[in-house]
């Protein structure tokens, strides 16, 4: 090894212990915040600093050495008792715990300490070091502090450690998965050396049952003898050739057993290697609580118990980014001022609960507060500044506080107000294939709720073909498979959906989201995926189910723009390559307002020639125009009704090939007419289309059970989708 080389792994060696020293150094400062006269903290904080400078010295990272020089002196007299650490004190000690782990991170992205903030810091410390040393202060009022039943974990070294580097780790288990991948082809070979021995076997038989008969005839002949011996030896070969056939396929199926035991051991001994207590999560965020608080001149408790859950090394990078942006919008949004606290017959310290639990083959991470709540009003407020529509339904009205840029707060602070916080949140938890769900309630507090895999590395996956493609989809995702046939798929707001029991959940072809991969429609019965994820469902209809089984994640290298909706490949079965979906990124497409996708299905093939009659009911005089001179114009045959009563009266009379009907009539409403034409031999088949102001999921789900084949709101009605479903229902204008 040369120096350089030498240097260069000292150097990444020192980078580690500089990591876990700084953690060390964080969790010493808050509990100091709370007792500073902890003589065991004290002693700790002060061998975090003479440990980093010797360490500093032996890496040839002067600028850290000479820092760490200058926090002895400060701790050593805070240690020995000549002096009390102040506020001003610690502040100037959690810039210095700051300014260690930005130098940390500037030598690990190799670049030079000149420029950090190091040089500063030696600067203040200098000054403080020149003031007068017999300062004393009380115990300083502190804005957080970890819950005793639950302190920040300690790093310790334990004997016989060894580091590995991230890089190492996803290569071994790349490697395991291409091992898993080779057993699957010995598995193969096992079965063509069996299916081999059983037609040997049978040749055997079939020689042994024919043998004398072709010896007679031969010596009958007068063939030679040495044909006779020829004849006679085949016998013998054929069994020798079956009973070695049979050695080999046993002796294949061995080894194909013992490859398989020792894949599986080999691939879940790699994943327990990259498996990390949650702890490590939530290790910095007292440190985020405390520095938060402070700014906002806030006090707030942080509770934490993690329930012994351990998480795949990405997964825990996705949980500590989404944690952090949660727990600063929790202090800085949530939880109010002392007074304001006070005023609301609460403690003045606001209070943090963080939990986690490992929940069927999910991990569960709660972070609660007992703030104000969330103020729906204010989001509806920026919703309609925005120009954006008002979802009617809660959950969703939340969601849009995940959104990139958007924020209730009406100025910008150096913590929070541009509306980035929660929108990096969403994007780290998708990066881990989780949810993240919010419940509040006013004055009591708010709830977010995270759900993720506990690791990325392997998943149990549903395989589906989709064209020529075979797509792996997550299990975690998949509520159930339903096969449907095209009758029983329905239309609302312009969509097909397919009925649940719960509620219609739109339905899309998968192929559609997944281009190049876009398919014809199937005339017959569907397989059908009902995906929910953060509480959205939405169907897919795929060409065929294949099998279910665990699948190796690989990122996918494409070398162009990635496909949009696939978190990565799996190789499976003899080779082959399965894209991975991310269900969440598929449903959000899917559910997104003026999504087209086209049916699912065939277009209806026209029964007749004849102009197509549509009977439009409805009360208004106006709607009932502007509908009859929309459909006229395309070419339909349109009579009117004034009420549901009237629109059965002459459908009775006139017939027609589609009703167009509102809801809200009087003597009788849509939902009446609906069923009485379903309830009708002569007009069963009729198709229905509901174009109403209610808009609830409630009446959509009302409108689909009494038969209704399409549902369309009012508010999201115009002239295009009306025609577009109704060309579904019963094909082209005109003919």
């Amino acid at each position: 090894m040369t120096r350089d080389q030498s240097a260069a792994r000292l150097l990444a060696t020192f980078i580690g212990e500089l990591e876990e020293q700084v953690r060390v150094m964080n969790a010493d400062l808050l509990a100091l915040e709370t007792e500073p006269t902890d003589a065991e903290r004290l002693k700790s904080l002060f061998r975090v600093a003479h440990t980093l400078k010797g360490a500093a010295r032996a890496a040839g990272v002067p600028p850290i050495e000479q820092t760490c020089h200058t926090l002895e002196a400060l701790l050593a007299q805070a240690r020995d008792g000549k002096q009390r650490l102040t506020v001003d004190d610690f502040a100037l000690l959690f810039l210095a715990a700051d300014a260690l782990g930005d130098a940390g991170q500037r030598l690990r992205a190799g670049r030079d300490l000149e420029g950090s903030s190091l040089a500063a810091l030696r600067a203040r410390l200098k000054r403080r070091e020149e003031k007068a040393p017999s300062r004393t202060a009380a115990r300083p009022e502190l804005v957080t502090r970890p819950s005793a039943a639950s302190p920040p974990p300690q790093q310790e070294r334990a004997e016989g450690q060894v580091r590995v580097e991230p890089e190492k780790l996803d290569a071994l288990l790349a490697a395991s998965g291409q091992l898993t991948v080779a057993g699957g082809s010995v598995t193969g070979r096992r079965a063509a050396l069996e299916a081999w021995h059983q037609f040997a076997d049978r040749c055997a038989t079939d020689w042994t049952r024919t043998d004398h008969r072709i010896r007679l005839a031969l010596e009958r002949s007068g063939a030679p003898p040495a044909l006779l011996q020829a004849v006679s030896g085949m016998r013998e070969n054929l069994r020798r050739l079956a009973h070695d056939a049979g050695g080999l396929a046993a002796e294949a199926a061995s080894d194909a057993r013992a490859l398989s035991q020792a894949t599986d051991e080999v691939a879940a001994r790699v994943r327990q290697l990259r498996m990390r207590p949650f702890a490590e999560a939530y290790e910095a965020l007292p440190r985020v609580v405390r520095d938060v608080a402070t700014s906002a001149g806030k006090e707030v408790d942080l509770e934490m118990l993690d329930g012994a859950v351990e998480v795949d090394r990405v997964v825990l990078d996705g949980l500590r980014e989404t944690l952090t942006q949660l727990v600063r919008n929790a202090v800085d949004h949530g939880i109010e001022s002392p007074d304001q606290r006070e005023r609301s017959g609460k403690p003045r310290r606001g209070k943090l609960s963080l939990s986690a639990a490992l929940r069927g083959d999910r991990v569960s991470v709660t972070l609660s507060d007992d703030g104000a709540g969330l103020d729906l009003a204010a989001i509806r407020a920026q919703l309609q500044r925005r120009g954006l529509p008002i979802p009617p339904d809660e959950r969703e009205l939340v969601r849009a506080l995940f959104e990139g840029g958007f924020s209730t707060r009406a100025e910008a602070t150096t913590i929070s107000g541009r509306g980035v916080g929660l929108d990096i949140a969403r994007a780290a938890v998708e990066r881990i294939r989780g949810t993240v769900e919010v419940t509040s309630e006013p004055g009591r507090g708010t709830s977010f709720t995270i759900e993720c895999p506990p690791t990325l590395a392997t998943i149990r996956a549903l395989l589906v073909r989709v064209g020529p493609q075979v797509i792996a989809i997550p299990t975690t995702s998949v509520e159930r498979l339903i096969r449907v046939r095209p009758e029983q798929i329905k239309h609302a707001e312009g969509r097909d959906v397919v009925v649940t029991e719960e509620a219609p959940v739109p339905l899309v072809p998968l192929g559609r989201l997944l281009p190049p991969l876009v398919e014809r429609p199937p005339a017959g019965p569907l397989s059908v995926i009902l995906l929910s994820a953060g509480g959205r469902r939405l169907a897919v209809a795929v060409d065929e189910l294949v099998a279910e089984q665990q699948v190796v994640l690989r990122p996918l290298k494409t070398g162009r723009r990635p496909l949009p909706y696939v978190s990565g490949a799996a190789i499976i079965g003899m080779g082959r390559v399965a894209l991975v979906l991310n269900p969440t990124s598929v449903i959000t497409a899917g559910l997104a307002p003026g999504t087209t996708l086209g049916s699912a299905v065939a277009p209806a093939t026209p029964a007749r020639e004849a102009r197509r009659r549509i009977l439009v009911v409805d009360d208004s005089i106006t709607t009932r125009a502007l509908e009859q001179s929309i459909l006229e114009s395309a070419g339909y045959d349109v009579v009117t009704a004034v009420d549901g009563a009237d629109g059965w009266k002459v459908l009775q009379e006139n017939g027609c090939d589609l009703v167009v009907s509102d809801i809200e009539m009087p003597r009788m409403d849509g939902f009446a007419l609906c069923l009485a034409i379903r309830a009708s031999k002569r007009f069963k088949e009729v198709p229905v289309v509901l174009v109403t102001a209610l808009e609830t999921p409630e009446h959509r789900a009302r409108g689909l059970d009494v038969g209704a084949d399409a549902y369309i709101g009012k508010s999201s009605f115009d002239q295009k989708n009306l025609l577009d479903t109704i060309r579904q229902l019963v094909g082209q204008e005109g003919q």
